[in-house]
């Protein structure tokens, strides 16, 4: 036997026990992170969201020439979600990172950006009895980023 080929014929064996694959990975659109408690007492989804806005132009009287491009980042959202104690209270807080999102800074809030979107705690006491604290869009008003969206109602 060959004593130069005994180390790959070693590290042959050794990796076909190795597996690298998570084989329980969340779905695709179901959020960043999600968390559950084992008692179902709380849950927890972290999700986020970025459109970004790019240009360019030339000249073409001059065979394209002169080229000029600009890129922007129009929305950087992190969204949180989930419920406490029990699927009952639920909870919703977005939060706006980029300078669109966010605004010019306004007398009215103390020349204070607003980093906060939407905050929203709902309480479901009584069947379709839902009672809601806070500040959110309605669910019939939410902004579409995607066309085959509007195309799927």
């Amino acid at each position: 036997m060959n004593y130069k080929s005994l180390p790959m014929i070693l590290c042959m064996i050794v990796s076909l026990g190795i597996n690298a694959q998570e084989t329980n990975a969340p779905k695709f659109g179901k959020g960043l992170f999600n968390l559950v408690g084992k008692d179902n007492t709380f849950s927890m989804n972290i999700s986020a969201r970025m459109q970004f806005l790019s240009t360019s132009q030339w000249d073409a009287d001059n065979g394209l020439s002169n080229p000029t491009s600009s890129a922007l980042v129009r929305r950087s959202r992190l969204k949180f979600s989930g419920f406490a104690y029990s699927p009952k209270l639920t909870y919703k807080l977005e939060l706006g990172l980029s300078n669109r999102d966010i605004g010019k800074a306004s007398s009215f809030t103390n020349n204070a950006p607003k980093y906060i979107l939407d905050a929203v705690v709902k309480w479901n006491f009584s069947g379709n009895l839902v009672l809601w604290l806070g500040q959110t869009k309605l669910p019939e008003t939410e902004n579409v980023l995607f066309l085959q969206e509007i195309y799927n109602k």
